[in-house]
């Protein structure tokens, strides 16, 4: 028999022997819930892009009872995919097949039919949750599955420019805002100002010509007669449905060109004010403008020699970025070249501090 005593040494040595671990950290045994919240009821309920094309496809060309019964239960699948999709892919979802068959759902027969009552009840659920979520990213999963329920031109977004991506934006506007498609189809001489754009000479808005720091001179609108075209709502609101645009075809040459006269504008004016009235007119219309300018890729794109010699002649006027006027030039010239491509050698320090937090914003 064991005595106590040596029982308690024998213990002591086995413990003492253990050898530590010095390499893998130990993971931890955490103690789980008694239930999670899983569903685990498994509906497999497959479906493939293929069948729902034929669905929607056999309902356009034979409406029928059953054919559109079918298409009622294809536009369902397709509607509950859009809603639990990955927020950040629906872009790339959305053009390729399943954009294709979103599109042949809503040009078919099925979204002017009127709705059964569990559908209606699904419709509802969606429009207000699309509601409730206008500044959150996953209102695009909600829009997309919404749009189908809609008859044509029955559905509308508020505020659809700022609401509705880019890569969405045409379809929207075909399917649910004739106004909106028309806008954005808008020929050449879109941004011509109104006849009424007129004010009288503003002195915070004389050239900064005539010194020792010479500015180009880019645009022949320019000083109140430019800033009075940027106080008119419709005239700006044509300026965003002109940028979305080009978000949706760049190369396009009448939106390049539009557009490049606008942008000649906008920077003649961070030519013509004063130093110290920037940070006042970048918080007007024209900031606006001249950001979503910026962010949609177009400050990259020289539509003829006129950007050309711009860039180059904005370029030299910011090596020296101690001057006063500098930051005007800089200004301009962040409009001719690509979105955050632009760093400086030296003089930082000189870029007030508002003008480095909207630069690290772009």
């Amino acid at each position: 028999m064991v005595s106590v005593r040596g029982w308690l040494r024998a213990r002591r040595r086995g413990a003492s022997s253990q050898l530590v671990n010095l390499v893998e950290l130990p993971l931890p045994q955490v103690k789980p819930p008694a239930r999670l919240g899983l569903d685990i009821s498994l509906k497999q309920r497959p479906w493939s892009t293929a069948r729902l094309a034929a669905i929607f496809r056999d309902a356009q060309r034979h409406p029928t009872a059953d054919s559109l019964q079918q298409a009622r239960h294809a536009r369902h699948c397709l509607s509950s995919f859009w809603l639990a999709a990955p927020v950040d892919l629906l872009e790339s979802l959305y053009v390729g097949e399943l954009g294709e068959l979103q599109r042949s759902l809503l040009a078919g027969p099925l979204p002017p039919q009127t709705l059964a009552a569990d559908e209606r009840q699904w419709r509802d659920q969606l429009a207000k949750q699309l509601q409730q979520q206008l500044e959150r990213p996953e209102r695009v999963n909600v829009l997309l599955a919404l749009m189908p329920y809609y008859p044509p031109q029955r559905m509308r977004v508020e505020e659809p420019l700022e609401q509705v991506p880019n890569w969405l934006l045409k379809d929207y506007a075909i399917y649910c805002d004739l106004e909106l498609k028309a806008r954005l189809q808008q020929p050449v001489g879109y941004l011509q100002p109104s006849h009424d754009a007129t004010a009288d000479a503003d002195p915070a808005l004389e050239a900064n010509q005539g010194t020792d720091f010479p500015l180009p001179v880019l645009s022949e609108r320019r000083g109140q007669e430019a800033m009075a075209w940027f106080d008119q709502a419709e005239v700006v609101n044509r300026m965003a449905a002109l940028i979305n645009l080009y978000g949706l075809d760049p190369a396009d040459q009448a939106t390049r060109e539009e557009l490049a006269g606008l942008r000649s504008t906008i920077a003649q004016l961070w030519l013509d004010v004063s130093p110290q009235q920037l940070e006042q007119l970048y918080r007007t219309s024209v900031g606006t403008v001249y950001r979503s300018l910026i962010v949609s890729g177009f400050s990259a794109d020289l539509v003829d020699e006129q950007d050309a010699l711009a860039r180059q002649l904005l370029a030299a006027q910011v090596e020296d970025l101690s001057h006063p006027q500098a930051i005007n030039s800089l200004l301009a010239a962040l409009l001719y070249f690509p979105a955050g491509k632009v760093s400086f050698a030296a003089g930082v320090e000189f870029i007030p501090g508002w003008l480095q937090e909207e630069l690290a914003r772009m």
